[in-house]
This record gives structure tokens, C-alpha cells and sequence, in this order.
């Protein structure tokens, strides 16, 4: 006669032989069961919140980060565009930029025309060009000047000659009045001047 040891399955649950043991098995796996679930709820809010937390954060570094990239455009009298490159704060103009203006100051200043309203529009823009020292200065030489005065009767044309650097921050600007009366020829003269620059970018 052979024995056999009984086999003992530990991977399942035995089946309940009373009422209660199967009422008790019901209840445990309804607990388990809502126990899980709420884990693997937890789990998603936590993921939400972490991929919420990350959406936050790169939203609010793309609206800090500027997508316009502004421009500069180099147009002539005319209105055409000559030249077109990127904005720069740290830009500084070059010798013959700053050539050009100075030219242009001293034709808005020195230089007369038949029509007053020309005139003061050069004057205005001479004005445009000063710190505020240099406006009070030039203040000054417009009373003393008066070149609203011979309106009519006296037209000065200037001719820029030269422009040269002079120092880190002055620039020595020569140039050739003449001078019409009546639209005959009164007279040339030959000028210099040395202009101190200051570069300060527009606000």
C-alpha cells in the first residue's frame, strides 16, 4: 500500500466551504480590487500633475523668449531700400555714417533757401541731431544769426569739402559757402569746424 503527500497549491485559493469564508472571500476581493484602483488612481493624478507642472514651465519660458526679430532698413530719399540687415543694440556707425550726418548738419545750418518754410524744416531737423547743451547753443547762434532775416533776398549754398576724424569724439568738417543776392553771385568763403560726437541709441 503506497502514501501520497498531499499537494499544496500555494498559487491558489482554496474554495471556501462555508458561507461565511465564501462571503468573506467576496469581501476581500471587492476591498482589494477598490484598494487598486485607487492606487492606480493615485498614480494618474500624480502624472497629471507632474505633466501639468511640466507644461506649466515651458509655457512660461516660451512667452519669455522674443520671436520678433526687428529689422533695419536702409532706404535712400527716394523711399528705395538699400540695404536691410538685423537690429543691433551694440551697433556703432561707421566713419563715413557719421560723415553723412555731419554733412547734412552743416548744410541744414549754414545753408539758406528762397523758402522759409525750407528753412525751418532744416532747422528743426539741425535741431534733432544736438544733446541738449548743443541745442542751447545753437539756440543762441539762430538769434544772433537771424536766418529767417534775408529771406528772399539772400540764398547760401554750401558744399561739404570734407570730413575727417579728428579725435575718438570730434570729426573736423570743411566746407564752401556762396552766397546769391538777387541771383547774382556775392561772394565765397571757406569754412572749418570741429563737431564733437556723442552716439546715444534712440529710446
Amino acid at each position: 500500500m503506497i502514501f501520497k503527500r498531499t499537494v499544496q497549491r500555494y498559487g491558489r485559493t482554496p474554495q471556501a466551504e462555508t458561507p461565511y469564508q465564501r462571503a468573506g472571500q467576496v469581501w476581500d476581493e471587492r476591498i482589494g480590487s477598490a484598494r487598486v484602483q485607487a492606487r492606480n488612481w493615485r498614480l494618474m493624478a500624480f502624472g497629471c500633475l507632474a505633466l501639468t507642472g511640466c507644461l506649466s514651465s515651458g509655457l512660461m519660458w516660451q512667452s519669455s523668449q522674443s520671436r520678433v526679430t526687428p529689422y533695419v532698413v536702409e532706404v535712400d530719399r527716394l523711399g528705395e531700400a538699400r540695404a536691410v540687415t538685423k537690429a543691433e543694440a551694440s551697433y556703432h556707425p561707421t566713419d563715413p555714417q557719421i560723415a553723412w550726418h555731419v554733412s547734412r548738419f552743416i548744410a541744414n545750418v549754414r545753408g539758406r533757401s528762397l523758402d522759409p518754410v525750407l528753412v525751418r524744416q532744416d532747422w528743426l531737423e539741425a535741431y534733432d541731431f544736438t544733446t541738449k547743451r548743443g541745442s542751447q547753443f545753437l539756440g543762441d547762434y539762430a538769434r544772433a544769426a537771424d536766418p529767417f532775416a534775408s529771406i528772399g533776398e539772400r540764398t547760401v549754398s554750401v558744399q561739404v569739402t570734407s570730413v575727417v576724424r579728428a579725435s575718438d569724439r570730434s570729426f573736423q568738417v570743411k566746407w564752401t559757402e556762396t552766397a546769391y543776392e538777387r541771383g547774382t553771385e556775392a561772394g565765397t568763403s571757406r569754412w572749418t569746424a570741429i563737431l564733437t560726437i556723442v552716439i546715444k541709441p534712440p529710446s
